[in-house]
């Protein structure tokens, strides 16, 4: 179905659109060599997609966050990895931004000025092996030293890993999906991190942290995934619309076993995008706790929806889906990486249910609210 876009939202759409349209072609590859997509990142800095969240007066090109997922969703249309890898970047960049706009840290303005001018890509990770919640209570250290802070602590989940510079990472990404993303994890040991290079420090994330920079980046990951159920919709349509079988004097898209299945994904994709596109659009003028509650229901249906779109293209193609000619099976293994995000869809329900009924989320945690 076509979509409607302000000129602004069109403009990054458009961008998206051009790599996807690049990428597509060495998407197979990728997956096939477990290889980090290098090619398609120069061609995301060259563009200047990567610097698309960086306000315009430090150097970026300003995107909202509505405009960003709705070209994320166009770029994963191309290549899924690439776009879930690079929104690890946008995800850790906006917290940089946040930071900004909130205390104006000249130090965080020179950080967010010096990767525009230099295209350079952030990340790393905050997952940990067997913790629930690094977030809130992480088990990786920090300690005072002399000019800085040694870290000490493992890291899983460090998407884009190979883009990264100063840490070292496991050769250990050899997963079912998103093997592009290069998402190894690593283990810090006595890491010195000089004190310039703190952008912020806190005794510990409070529940408002949380709110407001966590919820944000996951968020965002609904976007790549419901990129990657339209482009599964969109195969069956150009691959069923005149394909033959005997008996049959009409094409199998004549078939409502076929036609169907087509209909209930546009069906998934459209709420899917409906609430993603709300959520994103009522960041800024709704209350923070308003807010990341429905974000976090926003991108549950987000994934859920795309993963029920590849489970029905599948379906509606046949066995042929089945064969890795066909990029459908790609779509298939990828998609399932939606579903682990933290929060997962049984933790987002959780949250919402919790949360209704003003009951604490753990039985430490008394201040929910």
């Amino acid at each position: 179905m076509n979509q409607l876009h302000t000129k602004d939202e069109q403009h990054f759409v458009d961008m998206a659109a051009q790599l996807a349209g690049e990428f597509v072609s060495r998407a197979a590859r990728y997956d096939e060599e477990e290889a980090f997509p290098h090619e398609n990142y120069a061609s995301l800095r060259e563009s200047g997609y990567t610097i698309m969240g960086i306000p315009k007066e430090l150097g970026g090109l300003g995107a909202t966050m509505l405009q960003r997922i709705k070209a994320q969703e166009t770029l994963a249309e191309g290549c899924g990895a690439t776009a879930l890898a690079i929104n690890m970047h946008f995800n850790a960049l906006g917290l940089l931004v946040d930071l900004w706009h909130r205390f104006k840290n000249p130090q965080v303005e020179e950080k967010l000025r010096q990767i525009a001018k230099g295209r350079l890509i952030c990340g790393g990770s905050a997952s940990e092996p067997d913790n629930a919640v690094p977030v809130m209570r992480p088990r990786t250290t920090a300690q005072r030293a002399n000019g800085g802070w040694v870290v000490n602590g493992r890291k899983i989940f460090g998407t884009q890993s190979i883009a990264l510079a100063g840490l070292t990472f496991k050769d250990d990404w050899h997963t079912m999906g998103m093997r592009a993303t290069a998402s190894r994890s690593t283990e810090m040991k006595d890491v010195f991190v000089p004190e310039s290079a703190v952008m912020l420090q806190r005794a510990a994330f409070t529940r408002g942290g949380i709110t407001d920079l966590f919820l944000r980046a996951t968020f965002t990951i609904g976007a790549p995934y419901i990129g990657i159920a339209v482009a599964a919709r969109n195969f069956v349509v150009d691959f069923m619309r005149e394909r033959p079988r005997y008996p049959l004097k009409r094409p199998m898209s004549h078939l409502p076993s076929v036609f169907n299945k087509v209909g209930e994904m546009d069906m998934l994709i459209e709420g899917a995008r409906a609430v993603m596109w709300k959520s994103a659009a009522e960041l800024e003028v709704d209350e923070p706790v308003n807010w990341a509650y429905k974000s976090a229901a926003a991108r549950m249906i987000a994934i859920e929806n795309s993963a029920r779109v590849v489970d029905l293209a599948l379906r509606a193609v046949g066995g042929q889906s089945y064969f890795k000619r066909l990029p459908l099976e790609r779509y298939y293994r990828d998609i399932r990486a939606g579903l682990f995000h933290p929060p997962d869809s049984d933790e987002t329900l959780e949250l919402l249910g919790r949360s209704a009924f003003g009951i604490a989320l753990t039985e430490e945690d008394t201040t929910w609210a």
